[in-house]
Protein backbone atom coordinates (compact mmCIF):
# COMPACT_ATOMS: atom_id res chain seq x y z
CA UNK A 1 0.00 0.00 0.00
CA UNK A 2 2.60 2.42 0.78
CA UNK A 3 4.32 1.65 -2.32
CA UNK A 4 0.83 2.62 -4.25
CA UNK A 5 0.71 5.74 -2.25
CA UNK A 6 4.04 6.85 -3.55
CA UNK A 7 3.17 6.41 -7.04
CA UNK A 8 -0.34 8.18 -6.49
CA UNK A 9 1.10 10.80 -5.08
CA UNK A 10 1.28 13.46 -8.54
CA UNK A 11 -2.17 12.53 -9.18
CA UNK A 12 -3.21 13.28 -5.60
CA UNK A 13 -1.79 16.84 -5.67
CA UNK A 14 -3.17 17.78 -9.00
CA UNK A 15 -4.77 20.49 -8.27
CA UNK A 16 -6.39 23.04 -10.93
CA UNK A 17 -3.54 25.36 -10.77
CA UNK A 18 -2.89 26.84 -14.15
CA UNK A 19 -0.17 29.24 -15.06
CA UNK A 20 1.97 30.39 -17.59
CA UNK A 21 0.43 27.43 -19.62
CA UNK A 22 0.46 27.89 -23.58
CA UNK A 23 -1.67 26.20 -26.02
CA UNK A 24 1.62 25.61 -28.55
CA UNK A 25 2.92 23.49 -25.67
CA UNK A 26 -0.72 20.90 -26.07
CA UNK A 27 -0.01 17.54 -26.79
CA UNK A 28 -3.28 15.26 -26.40
CA UNK A 29 -2.05 12.21 -24.63
CA UNK A 30 -5.29 10.70 -23.99
CA UNK A 31 -6.73 10.93 -27.77
CA UNK A 32 -9.53 12.68 -25.76
CA UNK A 33 -10.58 14.94 -29.22
CA UNK A 34 -9.71 18.87 -28.85
CA UNK A 35 -13.22 19.80 -27.44
CA UNK A 36 -15.31 18.14 -24.44
CA UNK A 37 -19.05 19.48 -23.78
CA UNK A 38 -20.27 19.26 -20.29
CA UNK A 39 -23.83 20.53 -19.29
CA UNK A 40 -23.90 22.40 -22.94
CA UNK A 41 -20.79 24.36 -22.16
CA UNK A 42 -18.13 23.88 -24.87
CA UNK A 43 -14.08 23.46 -23.06
CA UNK A 44 -11.08 23.31 -25.59
CA UNK A 45 -7.99 21.50 -24.77
CA UNK A 46 -5.71 23.98 -23.30
CA UNK A 47 -2.75 22.08 -21.27
CA UNK A 48 -1.24 19.03 -20.97
CA UNK A 49 1.71 17.37 -19.23
CA UNK A 50 3.25 14.31 -19.18
CA UNK A 51 4.99 14.31 -15.41
CA UNK A 52 5.87 10.57 -14.93
CA UNK A 53 5.91 7.00 -17.18
CA UNK A 54 2.06 6.22 -16.00
CA UNK A 55 0.52 9.53 -15.14
CA UNK A 56 -1.62 12.15 -17.98
CA UNK A 57 -2.86 15.34 -17.03
CA UNK A 58 -5.19 17.50 -19.40
CA UNK A 59 -6.95 20.41 -18.68
CA UNK A 60 -9.97 21.92 -20.46
CA UNK A 61 -10.78 26.18 -20.90
CA UNK A 62 -14.40 27.78 -22.41
CA UNK A 63 -13.44 29.87 -25.25
CA UNK A 64 -11.27 33.38 -23.90
CA UNK A 65 -10.92 32.01 -20.91
CA UNK A 66 -7.61 32.95 -18.98
CA UNK A 67 -6.06 29.73 -17.75
CA UNK A 68 -4.29 32.21 -14.70
CA UNK A 69 -7.65 33.47 -14.04
CA UNK A 70 -10.01 30.69 -14.71
CA UNK A 71 -14.12 30.82 -13.79
CA UNK A 72 -14.40 27.37 -15.44
CA UNK A 73 -11.98 24.38 -15.87
CA UNK A 74 -12.48 20.86 -16.91
CA UNK A 75 -9.94 18.16 -16.15
CA UNK A 76 -8.67 14.47 -17.51
CA UNK A 77 -6.26 12.77 -14.97
CA UNK A 78 -5.23 9.30 -16.14
CA UNK A 79 -2.95 7.79 -13.49
CA UNK A 80 -1.71 3.98 -15.00
CA UNK A 81 -1.88 1.47 -11.70
CA UNK A 82 -3.96 -1.08 -10.81
CA UNK A 83 -5.47 -0.49 -7.59
CA UNK A 84 -8.93 0.37 -6.64
CA UNK A 85 -10.00 3.74 -7.02
CA UNK A 86 -10.94 4.04 -3.66
CA UNK A 87 -7.09 4.14 -2.41
CA UNK A 88 -6.79 7.64 -4.30
CA UNK A 89 -10.18 8.95 -3.11
CA UNK A 90 -8.85 8.06 0.24
CA UNK A 91 -5.61 9.80 0.11
CA UNK A 92 -7.45 12.48 -1.29
CA UNK A 93 -9.67 12.82 1.73
CA UNK A 94 -6.06 12.76 3.71
CA UNK A 95 -4.90 15.83 1.81
CA UNK A 96 -8.03 17.96 2.76
CA UNK A 97 -8.01 17.32 5.99
CA UNK A 98 -4.64 18.64 5.94
CA UNK A 99 -5.31 21.57 4.31
CA UNK A 100 -8.25 22.37 6.47
CA UNK A 101 -5.87 22.68 9.36
CA UNK A 102 -4.34 26.03 7.42
CA UNK A 103 -7.23 27.18 5.43
CA UNK A 104 -10.78 28.15 7.42
CA UNK A 105 -12.97 27.09 4.04
CA UNK A 106 -11.51 23.82 3.40
CA UNK A 107 -14.63 21.28 3.23
CA UNK A 108 -15.29 17.95 1.31
CA UNK A 109 -18.07 15.53 1.05
CA UNK A 110 -17.59 12.27 -0.51
CA UNK A 111 -20.60 9.38 -2.07
CA UNK A 112 -19.87 6.43 -4.06
CA UNK A 113 -21.87 4.71 -6.52
CA UNK A 114 -22.48 0.76 -4.98
CA UNK A 115 -23.90 0.38 -8.86
CA UNK A 116 -20.88 1.05 -10.44
CA UNK A 117 -18.01 1.86 -7.66
CA UNK A 118 -17.36 5.20 -8.96
CA UNK A 119 -16.54 7.78 -6.59
CA UNK A 120 -17.50 11.60 -6.65
CA UNK A 121 -15.51 13.43 -4.12
CA UNK A 122 -16.85 17.54 -3.72
CA UNK A 123 -14.49 20.29 -2.13
CA UNK A 124 -14.12 23.63 -1.27
CA UNK A 125 -10.36 25.48 -0.61
CA UNK A 126 -8.83 29.09 -0.43
CA UNK A 127 -6.04 30.82 -0.57
CA UNK A 128 -7.43 32.76 2.89
CA UNK A 129 -5.32 30.47 5.47
CA UNK A 130 -7.55 32.01 8.31
CA UNK A 131 -7.11 35.81 6.55
CA UNK A 132 -9.70 37.24 3.98
CA UNK A 133 -9.24 35.14 0.72
CA UNK A 134 -8.60 36.11 -3.01
CA UNK A 135 -9.28 33.30 -4.30
CA UNK A 136 -11.54 30.39 -3.47
CA UNK A 137 -12.29 27.13 -5.40
CA UNK A 138 -14.94 24.56 -5.99
CA UNK A 139 -14.63 21.03 -7.47
CA UNK A 140 -15.88 18.28 -8.04
CA UNK A 141 -13.49 14.96 -8.65
CA UNK A 142 -15.34 11.77 -10.30
CA UNK A 143 -13.17 8.83 -10.23
CA UNK A 144 -13.80 5.58 -11.34
CA UNK A 145 -11.43 2.19 -12.51
CA UNK A 146 -10.81 2.17 -16.25
CA UNK A 147 -8.94 0.06 -18.73
CA UNK A 148 -8.39 1.62 -22.04
CA UNK A 149 -8.90 0.33 -25.29
CA UNK A 150 -4.54 -0.77 -25.54
CA UNK A 151 -5.52 -2.60 -22.08
CA UNK A 152 -3.41 -0.01 -20.35
CA UNK A 153 -5.56 -0.01 -16.61
CA UNK A 154 -5.83 2.79 -14.35
CA UNK A 155 -7.76 5.08 -12.36
CA UNK A 156 -9.40 7.94 -14.45
CA UNK A 157 -10.45 11.26 -13.11
CA UNK A 158 -12.82 13.83 -14.97
CA UNK A 159 -13.54 16.68 -13.21
CA UNK A 160 -14.66 20.23 -12.89
CA UNK A 161 -13.54 23.03 -11.35
CA UNK A 162 -14.88 26.55 -10.29
CA UNK A 163 -13.18 29.32 -9.38
CA UNK A 164 -14.09 32.64 -7.79
CA UNK A 165 -11.81 36.12 -7.10
CA UNK A 166 -11.36 39.25 -5.36
CA UNK A 167 -14.96 41.06 -4.97
CA UNK A 168 -16.81 37.91 -6.29
CA UNK A 169 -15.23 35.22 -3.64
CA UNK A 170 -17.98 36.47 -0.60
CA UNK A 171 -21.04 36.56 -3.03
CA UNK A 172 -19.79 32.97 -4.40
CA UNK A 173 -19.75 31.75 -0.84
CA UNK A 174 -23.06 33.27 0.14
CA UNK A 175 -24.27 31.00 -2.95
CA UNK A 176 -22.22 28.12 -2.31
CA UNK A 177 -24.93 25.69 -1.40
CA UNK A 178 -26.58 26.26 -4.83
CA UNK A 179 -23.15 26.63 -6.36
CA UNK A 180 -22.19 23.03 -5.24
CA UNK A 181 -25.40 20.94 -5.74
CA UNK A 182 -24.71 22.00 -9.02
CA UNK A 183 -21.19 21.06 -9.92
CA UNK A 184 -22.39 17.97 -8.34
CA UNK A 185 -25.31 17.33 -10.19
CA UNK A 186 -23.19 18.20 -13.44
CA UNK A 187 -20.45 15.63 -12.78
CA UNK A 188 -22.54 12.92 -11.92
CA UNK A 189 -24.77 13.48 -15.22
CA UNK A 190 -21.73 14.00 -17.53
CA UNK A 191 -20.30 11.02 -19.01
CA UNK A 192 -16.57 10.06 -18.89
CA UNK A 193 -14.84 10.63 -21.73
CA UNK A 194 -13.33 7.46 -23.91
CA UNK A 195 -9.40 8.20 -23.43
CA UNK A 196 -6.62 5.99 -24.84
CA UNK A 197 -2.97 6.22 -23.99
CA UNK A 198 -0.84 7.06 -27.34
Amino acid sequence: MKKSILYLIPFLFALSTSFNRHAADVVNYLNTGDTLTVNNQQYRLSWSSHPGTNYYKQEYLPARENPDRYKSMLMVDYLLIDTPAKYIVGVKINEIRERKKTDAVANFLVQKNEKNGEYLLDFIMSDGGGGKASVVELNAYHYKNYTDKAGHKGVLLFALSKRAYGNDVMPFLRNLKSERQNIIKTMAEASFPPVEVK
